[in-house]
């Protein structure tokens, strides 16, 4: 059944072959320079290049296919895959109307605590993605599920969209995990389903081919062209194609054929990352100040960059001439090249 297809995906099995942990402390001035190896590894019906020492958990079968690729060291740099996530609400309204009929006696609805995806949007459906990894039913296909936490939109792409009624988009973003700020893109689409009598289900929505590669931010830039890469090697059997086309009465034609469809992904990522705004870097950096409370001051004789915590600029301005750097001034606001240089830990180097 179409509205059941996130259930059925998170009621399967899960094969473990990872676990994860994380850190967070102050960047200083350079950023470390990464380098990532891909290798090849055969998971029986599909094949993909993953980066070496990376681990993967993979769950669910055929259009519920999912797989989730993480450094076990950093679980911020992380590759992944779902064919199919849902059903979550497309209104407040039709939640209570699942809630009332389960509580008069009706069939048990797993998804009641899935959230409220208005508008149905897929930059709104990431928006809720947190809150989507923790309900019960997404920690039964997938423990390791990644939980976006605090997603901040930086910028979206409209692409063409395979699935009646919905809309895809490329999504630029930031979000956070144990203090720390990622940056990832995010490819996938999301429609309504189809609604029916009988039950609960009417009003509810799903994202479908939910692609998504992201690192700490700080190493985004570095990390985006390998990442992508290993999106673009997945590659499942046509034995295996074929079987699940013949179970599912090729319902899903377009996602059973995995391989073909993170290739296209692979190439719009790459397409949507080149050619990018120059305003939606600084945008970037902007946005992850706020999230962890900071500002950036430079320094206009040496073009040095510092970090502080936020506020510190007020106290600053009416004692600078306490300071030997007494010249510290706030970004401009279109300064690419200040907006994007590592920043110095102010407190350090403030004389």
């Amino acid at each position: 059944m179409i509205r059941s297809a996130f259930l059925g995906a998170f009621l399967g099995g899960c094969l473990l072959l990872a676990a994860c942990g994380g850190g967070s402390e102050r960047q200083e001035a350079e950023t470390p320079k990464v380098k990532v190896d891909l290798e090849t590894l055969d998971g029986g019906f599909f094949t993909i290049q993953m980066p070496v020492g990376w681990e993967i958990v993979t769950a669910g079968a055929c259009s519920e296919f999912a797989f989730l690729i993480r450094d076990p060291a950093d679980p911020l740099r992380q590759v992944f895959y779902f064919g199919q996530v849902g059903p979550v609400y497309m209104s407040e309204q039709q939640k209570m109307i699942d809630r009332q009929y389960v509580a008069m006696g009706g069939y048990p609805s797993p998804w009641l605590d899935m959230p409220v995806v208005a508008p149905l949007t897929p930059a709104n459906f990431l928006a809720q993605f947190g809150q989507i990894a923790r309900t019960g039913v997404a920690q039964s296909f997938m423990p390791q599920c990644p939980r976006l936490d605090n997603f901040q939109v930086v910028s979206t792409a409209p692409q063409p969209c395979p699935f009646p009624g919905g809309s895809t988009e490329l999504v630029r973003a930031l979000f956070t995990r144990d203090g720390r700020v990622g940056e990832g893109l995010f490819f996938l689409s999301v429609a309504p389903l189809l609604p029916y009598t009988g039950g609960p289900g009417g009003g509810n929505a799903v994202a479908f081919m939910l692609t998504g590669i992201t690192s700490p931010k700080e190493l985004f830039p570095q990390m985006e062209e390998p990442l992508r890469r290993c999106v673009g090697s997945f590659h499942m059997s046509e034995a295996y194609v074929r079987d699940c086309m013949a179970r599912q009465n090729q319902t899903y034609g377009a996602i059973l054929r995995a391989g073909k469809t993170l290739s296209d992904a692979s190439d719009i990522i790459m397409e949507g990352w080149e050619s990018r705004n120059r305003t939606d870097d600084i945008v970037a950096e902007r946005r992850s100040d706020a999230i962890l409370g900071r500002e950036r001051l430079y320094d206009p004789e040496t073009g040095e960059v510092y970090e502080f915590d936020n506020g510190f600029y007020d106290t600053y301005l009416p004692n600078q001439d306490r300071y030997e750097m007494s010249n510290l001034q706030p970004l401009p606001e279109d300064a690419y090249d200040l907006w994007t240089r590592a920043p110095l830990d102010g407190p350090r180097h403030l004389r």
